[in-house]
Order: C-alpha cells, then sequence, then structure tokens
C-alpha cells in the first residue's frame, strides 16, 4: 500500500512540475511575440544630406533620392536648395614677376613668366526661369505659394527662412492621385532644377519615415 500510495505522489508531483513547465513555456512565447511585435517599425530620419550636382539651360541639374521598400508612410519630406558659384582649382606656376615691354606685336622678353599664387577661382551661378520638378511632375507653383511667391533668383540658400523648408507633404494635397503616387511610393525619386544659365545646386533633402524591420 505504501509503495502505490508512493507511486500515486511521484505521478502527482510529476503532473505539477509538466503543469508549471508548460506554463514557462507559454509565457515566454507571448513575450517573444510581444517584442517582435514592438520592434517591428522602426523610423529613419535623414536630416540634411546633401546631394550637389551641376546644370545649364539644356541639362537641369538631376538628382535620385532613395526611399526604402518598406516604406510604411512619411512624417517629413523637404528639402532646401542652394545655389553656388563654381570652384575652380588653380594650379601653382612660375616664382618669379617679370616685367613687359612692346613695340608692336614683339613682346620684351620672350619667353617670361609670371606667378601664379595656388588657390581656387570662383565663377558665379546664373539662373533664370528656375523649376522643381520630380518625376517629370512640375511642382514650382506649390512650392512658390508655399512662400507668398518668393523664389530662387540668384547665389543663396533657399527658403531663406532658416527654420522653414520647401515641403513636399503639402505639395501632394495638391496634386492629382496618379502623381501623389509617382511622388510618394517607394524607390528612386528623380529630382530635376531646371533653369536658364549656367548654375552649380545643392539640394539639401530631410526625410522621416516608419518602415518595417527586417
Amino acid at each position: 500500500m505504501a509503495v502505490i500510495d508512493a507511486t500515486v505522489q511521484a505521478i502527482k508531483e510529476l503532473d505539477r512540475r509538466t503543469k508549471v513547465l508548460g506554463e514557462r513555456v507559454s509565457d515566454r512565447t507571448v513575450n517573444d511575440r510581444q517584442s517582435q511585435s514592438q520592434r517591428r517599425n522602426g523610423f529613419v530620419d535623414m536630416y540634411g544630406t546633401e546631394y550637389q550636382r551641376q546644370g545649364d539651360t539644356q541639362n537641369p541639374a538631376t538628382f535620385y533620392i532613395s526611399i526604402t521598400p518598406d516604406l510604411i508612410y512619411y512624417e517629413r519630406f523637404e528639402f532646401k536648395i542652394a545655389i553656388q558659384p563654381f570652384a575652380i582649382p588653380i594650379s601653382g606656376g612660375a616664382v618669379s614677376n617679370t616685367s613687359l615691354s612692346t613695340n608692336g606685336t614683339t613682346i620684351t622678353p620672350n619667353p617670361h613668366r609670371h606667378n601664379l599664387v595656388p588657390g581656387i577661382s570662383l565663377v558665379s551661378s546664373a539662373v533664370e526661369d528656375f523649376e522643381v520638378w520630380i518625376e517629370d511632375i512640375n511642382i514650382t507653383p506649390f512650392l512658390k505659394a508655399q512662400f507668398s511667391g518668393a523664389w530662387i533668383d540668384g547665389e543663396g540658400v533657399f527658403p531663406a527662412d532658416n527654420l522653414r523648408n520647401y515641403d513636399l507633404l503639402e505639395v501632394i494635397g495638391h496634386l492629382y492621385d496618379w502623381q501623389k503616387g509617382a511622388i510618394l511610393t517607394p524607390g528612386y525619386k528623380k529630382v530635376e532644377l531646371k533653369a536658364k544659365g549656367t548654375f552649380n545646386a545643392i539640394l539639401i533633402n530631410y526625410v522621416k519615415l516608419s518602415h518595417v524591420n527586417r
């Protein structure tokens, strides 16, 4: 009888331990699922990423901005545009000054040398009728409207207000559905800066978006 009682007690203890083990496994599974769910979404905040290109009357300054295929939604999509002069390097040259005299077509002395100081020379950019295109969609009128018609008209950083940028998400509200899709869907976004003249442009990009972690 004592042997039977001991066996029953052993079976009960085994059942209890099995039940506790099962509960712990169940709790761990729930915790893992919750942790994975909390980490599922992430954020990318690209603040002030710069892209530099040159353009002229016939050839726009063209940039490509990559948007992740795991995109969920945008929090911001803004940019500034800087028009700067071209910097042309100057190499060092001869080491002495030489005074020249001319007599008709004769230059004395010949040959002669001049000092060339190493450095850079700045050549101004010239822009007229400036336009901004994204995915072959002209968004210039909407950007102008954000700043009461003030627009890019020479060298400098635009918009001039340091605390504000051109807001692409605000522009989206004025576009057709097919235009919204072309601009907001993931992939490479083609941005073209068009103008009359020859110019050196920097696109300063601000993008914050939610995406799926992998």
